[in-house]
């Protein structure tokens, strides 16, 4: 019997990272941004954890840019997944500008809705923080921080 749970877990993750590899794509007008990595357990514990390390940048206007967290995804996405609720700190050392934005995401399959963070910056460096609370029903557990710097222009 504990054989048998194990053989379908370990089939389960497999077709979950399968899924994960092949439903992650993204609009032509964007560009990836690498981060440092964010970590944290899904609330559902037995799960992929949360761990985003990229965001995906649009700059349609001078000083202004649109990122899309991606990059999540759940193995209960057949049980409604989860909800996270991402912070992006950001600040511009250039202008001078700063600000916090949030998202609400449903976690659940890969390739579903991303997150998006829109905010006007100016141009120049705009150094990030991103973390997130996740949560179902019964509980929520918070991720760590991941940094970057995306060049508005």
């Amino acid at each position: 019997m504990h054989r048998t749970l194990v053989r379908l877990a370990a089939t389960a993750m497999t077709l979950a990272a399968g899924i994960v590899i092949v439903g992650a794509g993204s609009a032509s007008a964007e560009t990836e941004l690498p981060m440092t990595r964010c970590l944290g357990p899904s609330p559902f514990i037995v799960d992929q954890p949360y761990a985003p390390a990229r965001l995906w940048v649009e700059q349609n206007e001078s000083g202004t840019v649109t990122l899309a967290l991606r990059d999540v995804a759940s193995l209960w996405f057949f049980a409604g997944g989860y909800q996270s609720q991402a912070r992006l700190d950001w600040r511009n050392p250039a202008t001078g500008a700063s600000g916090t934005e949030f998202t609400t995401q449903l976690v659940g399959y890969p390739g579903g809705q991303p997150g998006r963070f829109h905010f006007v910056s100016g141009p120049g460096p705009v150094e990030l923080t991103l973390s997130a609370f996740n949560w179902h029903a019964l509980w929520g557990v918070p991720s760590t921080s991941c940094t970057g710097v995306v060049q508005v222009r």
